[in-house]
């Protein structure tokens, strides 16, 4: 069912500067008792309800924020790629209530949504996980997708595949989403988000890759959430999560031996190593490892020289996240002899992010493991402090060894 207050469209994207801000003096307010605003649209709109009893505040995420209106919700993404001047507004209005008229500029969408295309596969474990698959009507690229649930879907046709990079205009405009969810890596056009645009569709982006905390990436639940109106359960899922990480990291916080670990490996001759503020620094320090670069300001890679690399961690202890194409140790050895400088190398311990991987080279752990950073970060401190988990079976990593 559409609703007669809200046209299905997409209103240009609103300046930095936005207040977010409406207070004011108002009959009291009421909690809707029924699940008329979280499962349809509203038959009879009542100014005195506040419709979205369960909200949400991001506690670690920096990319967003919500502020509440009774009948609608105000969104801001904030620096929605890294080279961003604006801000990004939308305001999600209950379907079945007015809309306001004091956000020119900002993107509209009635919530709940029905009818979703992702084409990001880190909106996949939040869908599952919300129990709202089955609105998700179409997909980028199922090559790149790991979740069982969602490829069985796509074979048996309930959900299209609509393309990432060559998109698909007349499949997507065929499933008439209500909204389609993407990111944006930068200023070009290469995400497709002008395209989308052009045929009057109503996009949504996040910025949860940009987040430099594990935890912050993974709060973007509750801004897909906010999508369906269920704030208590990315509430209820996140705050496990949360709680799980802190335990850990609190458990191995205060141990006297900490291994030193190098990250990354290189690609096309240049080996991009996390920067001290990014996401993977972030981990390992939570893991209580040293890691050679956590000194360091970038957000994002550091492009080095092989020379550099050996410089500074020949000595570490430990690998992680190599080539998620290697397999065994054969294939580091085939890649760049070299590697074999290393004493991590040496010492077999080698260890890639490849564990959960579909036929089609869909990974899981930049899907699943983006909601749940808990379970990578008990599998780093398994592979650097093994005494301290020694029940916990490697989930996302694998061990390279000399055979599979």
């Amino acid at each position: 069912m559409r609703c007669p207050f809200l046209p299905h469209r997409s209103i240009p994207l609103l300046g930095l500067g936005l207040s977010l801000w409406l207070g004011g003096c108002g009959p009291t307010q009421q909690t809707v008792e029924t699940p008329t605003s979280t499962a349809a649209c509203v038959e009879n709109y009542d100014p005195a309800v506040d419709y979205f009893p369960d909200k949400v505040t991001p506690e670690f995420a920096r990319g967003f924020q919500v502020t509440y209106h009774d009948h609608y919700k105000v969104v801001t993404v904030r620096q929605p790629w890294e080279t961003a001047q604006q801000d990004l507004t939308y305001v999600f209005v209950q379907c079945g209530t007015p809309i306001p008229e004091d956000y020119p500029g900002a993107t509209i969408v009635e919530v709940p949504v029905n009818r979703v295309i992702a084409l990001s596969t880190t909106y996949l474990p939040h869908l599952e996980v919300l129990k709202q698959s089955e609105n998700l009507v179409g997909v980028g690229d199922r090559q790149l997708i790991y979740s069982p649930e969602i490829r069985a879907a796509i074979e048996a046709g309930d959900i299209q595949e609509v393309g990432n990079l060559q998109l698909d205009r007349e499949a997507i405009l065929s499933l008439q989403p209500d909204v389609i969810l993407n990111y944006r890596l930068d200023a070009s056009e290469g995400n497709n988000t002008s395209a989308l645009d052009s045929l009057g569709l109503t996009v949504v982006l996040d910025a949860a890759h940009l987040e430099p905390t594990p935890l912050g990436r993974a709060e973007w639940l509750k801004f897909t959430a906010l999508l369906f109106n269920k704030e208590a359960e990315a509430n209820e899922i996140f705050g496990a999560i949360a709680n799980r990480y802190q335990a850990l990291v609190n458990q191995v916080k205060d141990l006297d031996t900490t291994p030193t670990v190098l990250s990354g490996s290189p690609y096309q001759g240049v080996w991009y190593v996390p920067g001290g503020e990014s996401y993977v620094a972030q981990l390992l320090r939570d893991a209580n490892v040293n890691y050679p670069w956590d000194a360091t300001t970038a957000r994002l890679s550091l492009p080095l020289d092989f020379e550099a690399v050996l410089g500074r961690a020949k000595t570490a202890d430990l690998w992680l996240n190599v080539n998620p194409d290697w397999q065994t140790t054969v294939d580091i050895f085939q890649e760049d002899p070299r590697y074999e400088l290393f004493e991590a190398v040496q010492n077999q311990q080698v260890y890639a992010a490849n564990n959960r991987v579909a036929p089609g080279g869909g990974n899981d752990f930049w899907e699943g493991g983006t909601l749940n950073p808990d379970v990578i970060l008990a599998d780093v401190i398994k592979i650097a402090h093994p005494d301290q988990l020694p029940d916990h079976e490697l989930y996302y990593y694998r061990h390279l060894q000399d055979s599979p």
